[in-house]
């Protein structure tokens, strides 16, 4: 049985909820040197998506994670670039600038990809397919999220996406297709297999692995989980009422506060122990396809 560890690497502060370019440099010192300190106590190779704007503010970052032998990928640009409301061209411009920016960086080749806040659309295979990729993680088979999450009405698509890997359509991102893309989708049961999640019910989070860990036993499917960094950070809780999405902007800020910092590593550490436990193999999104 097969696990993949994603980690999506962004300037986003949980402090504030934007943005925030003092981030990459805290990541650098204070949670990226932790967090590739247990995957080494564990032998876990993973994959590293970083936006472009984290990687040109700490290049350092992006080295670390390459000596430890784990897989660079592309995050999109800022994770303000939403790959759903944006048609051919754009999306081409700013995949290709992005993975340009993170390969010179990290001189490696870059083929993975996910879309900031899982964001695609039809245009995105084609993107992707020529600036170079050959694999995708931005779907989450049958997670719901409602107006917990940004772009919730176009993710609906979600629910009735294959659960297992497959190649993306060019008419659809969430049915299979002839396209020379990969989708990996990420693991959910409606509860997603998140880092986010994780913290907020550690209880369910468990009972959602086990049986996703069944179903991998039965259908081979891989259990592909996704975390961030800057979880591994300590955040003071700021008021952020706003006049936009109020699920999205106050109530779901105040939820992904939880467990931050040092018991978000410990609550990780958990998830690969009981991978580990049941026999789970860890590989990178680009490794993926030669054990299958």
């Amino acid at each position: 049985m097969n696990f993949i560890m994603t980690n999506d690497v962004e300037c986003h502060s949980f402090e504030t909820n934007s943005l925030d370019e003092s981030i990459p440099k805290r990541v650098e010192k204070e949670a990226m040197p932790e967090l590739l300190a247990l995957y080494r106590k564990y032998s876990v190779k993973a994959t590293f998506f970083f936006t472009a704007q984290f990687a040109r503010l700490s290049p350092k970052t992006v080295l670390m994670v390459k000596k430890e032998g784990h897989e660079i990928a592309c995050h999109g640009y800022n994770h303000k670039d939403y790959y759903d409301v944006m048609n051919y061209k754009e999306q081409f411009k700013i995949l290709e600038k992005s993975k340009k920016i993170i390969e010179d960086i990290s001189e490696t080749e870059v083929v993975s990809f996910r879309a900031p806040a899982l964001r695609i659309n039809k245009y995105t295979v084609r993107a992707l397919e020529n600036t170079g990729f050959k694999y995708d993680s931005s779907v989450a088979s049958q997670r719901f999220d409602g107006p917990f999450t940004s772009g919730a009405f176009k993710k609906l698509g979600w629910i009735l996406a294959p659960r297992k890997p497959y190649y993306l359509s060019y008419t659809n991102p969430f049915k299979k297709g002839q396209s020379s893309i990969l989708e990996l989708p990420i693991s959910a049961l409606i509860w997603p297999f998140i880092g986010t999640h994780m913290r907020l019910n550690p209880f369910i989070t468990k009972q959602i692995q086990k049986l996703l860990m069944k179903e991998s036993k039965i259908t081979r499917k891989p259990l592909v989980f996704l975390f961030h960094p800057n979880e591994c950070l300590e955040f003071k809780k700021k008021s952020t009422i706003r006049r936009g999405n109020w699920f999205c902007d106050n109530i779901r800020h105040g939820l992904k506060m939880k467990n931050l910092g040092k018991n978000s590593l410990k609550l990780l550490e958990l998830v690969i122990k009981m991978a580990k436990k049941n026999n789970f193999n860890f590989f990178t999104v680009n490794a993926y396809k030669s054990v299958i």
